[in-house]
């Protein structure tokens, strides 16, 4: 007598097995998703880091960019934050003001991009400025929003009314 071969479908009470009560399938599918998400993990770790720039403005910088700045051997504020950042995205404004003094150098740096500084140079708010006297040495730091004259101050460089700055000072988090 030759064995009866199975259904293709599983019936429970004459009606079909929906594919996520078969074992079979629903492994199937766990399988197929985790492997997505472990070959894009490894794809993301993979990839070469976007290319940024360090020209001692006002802009997103990359791995080397806060040594490049303090090279240029003037008081410099790097400024730590990201761009889903409230506070961060209204200090763009001051940062881009400040970069327009030639004595002065400034870098911004997104954390979220750069993740590295944030265990370098010890980052636990953003923002977090970090100003640098002009041999290159860190002088003061400052979390939270700041205006432009009190940046100049800690820069050394107060000048009344030199940059504008619409950001109240030293605002508390």
């Amino acid at each position: 007598m030759p064995k009866e071969s199975l259904p293709p479908v599983r019936f429970s009470n004459g009606k079909p097995t929906p594919w996520w009560r078969n074992p079979a399938s629903v492994s199937l599918w766990v399988t197929a998703v985790a492997a997505i998400v472990l070959g894009g993990w490894v794809y993301q770790a993979q990839s070469p880091p976007t290319p940024s720039n360090a020209h001692g403005q006002a802009g997103e910088v990359g791995p080397d960019a806060v040594q490049l700045v303090l090279q240029a051997g003037k008081p410099t504020i790097v400024e730590f934050g990201a761009n889903n950042c409230v506070s961060c995205r209204e200090m763009k404004p001051i940062l881009y003001a400040l970069a327009q003094d030639p004595r002065i150098a400034v870098a911004d740096v997104d954390i979220l991009k750069e993740r590295a500084y944030i265990s370098k140079y010890q980052i636990h708010l953003m923002p977090t400025q970090v100003f640098y006297n002009a041999q290159g040495v860190e002088t003061g730091r400052h979390m939270g929003k700041i205006s432009a004259e009190d940046i100049l101050t800690q820069l050394g460089m107060a000048q009344p009314g030199a940059v504008s700055s619409s950001v109240t000072p030293k605002a508390a988090l």
